[in-house]
């Protein structure tokens, strides 16, 4: 079982080069996949979907990289001459007419956007690719650990949650058969006090008609069965986990409800209600279920 919440960060030195890659990861419904490269990089951003795609099926993943160069022989600068010559030439006329203090500096040229582009050298933009790509390799294996780990704590959550349902099913059976004696009793007594005379298979029906009602022996049976189901699930561990657990937890919740809907002993509504808190208690952690 794997969690949808994890993280993952590795870092490699190469050459001049220092790439950091961090992947984060939160619930969601479907894949949903964010990249951000900084400019140099940005043109790998398919290869790092592609790669996240090939790793993880659910959630939503973000993935942020940062590049440092480490010395000046990555680096290359690149200017345009003829913006530089035109903006130059522009600075000396305005001096010339006192309109300026001084003629144009480095520092200026650098504000113009285009003029001036720092990047890195063509030799190394190729490495940082490869670089790029082993570093999001090991991140994602490292984000992969750690919905594991959650997911191991999510599971063991799972198999006590199924423990309580378990222990309070046996309590719900019992209450259930002492609802149906306490409801005959009820209307035997509401009898007497009216003082009226009943046939008595007219009081066979009424006491049938309230068994009918009251028994919520089919509610218990769905659940136990929906309960072993999830017992398999969890021992299966296949694919699209989450999905099939919060069907089977919709299900759950489907016969708790109606189980409290029938139920008229305050002793079963209280089983229920703890069965219903349990089951929702579930269902939550069910949503961060890969």
């Amino acid at each position: 079982m794997e969690s949808m919440t994890g993280f993952g960060r590795a870092e490699i030195e190469r050459d001049g080069l220092r790439v950091r890659v961090e992947v984060r990861g939160v619930n969601h419904k479907g894949l949903d996949v964010q990249v951000s490269l900084p400019p140099a990089l940005q043109a790998h951003e398919l290869a790092c979907r592609q790669a996240v795609r090939a790793s993880v099926a659910r959630g939503r993943v973000e993935v942020r990289a940062f590049l440092e160069a480490l010395g000046e022989e990555t680096v290359e600068v690149r200017y345009s001459e003829a913006a530089a010559r035109a903006l130059g030439a522009f600075s000396a006329a305005l001096a010339r007419d006192g309109l300026l203090a001084r003629g144009m500096t480095l520092g200026d040229l650098l504000t113009v956007p285009d003029a001036v582009r720092v990047a890195l050298s063509p030799r190394v933009e190729a490495l940082a690719g490869e670089v790029l790509l082993e570093a999001l390799s090991e991140a994602l294996s490292r984000f992969r650990d750690t919905r594991r780990a959650e997911g191991e704590r999510i599971e063991v959550q799972f198999r006590q949650a199924l423990e309580a349902l378990s222990a309070l099913k046996a309590e719900a059976e019992g209450a259930a058969a002492e609802q149906v004696e306490s409801a005959a009793e009820r209307l035997n007594q509401r009898i007497q006090q009216l003082g009226v005379q009943v046939d008595p298979g007219r009081m066979e029906q009424e006491v049938a008609l309230l068994a009918q009602r009251a028994d919520v022996q089919e509610e218990l049976v769905r659940l136990s069965a929906h309960r072993q189901a999830m017992a398999d699930l969890l021992d299966g561990n296949g694919g699209d986990l989450g999905r099939r657990l919060d069907h089977l937890l919709q299900e759950m919740q489907r016969e708790v409800s109606t189980l409290l809907a029938k139920s008229d002993a305050y002793a079963l509504t209280q089983t229920g209600l703890q069965m219903r808190l349990v089951v929702e208690q579930m269902r939550e952690q069910a949503q961060n279920v890969a």
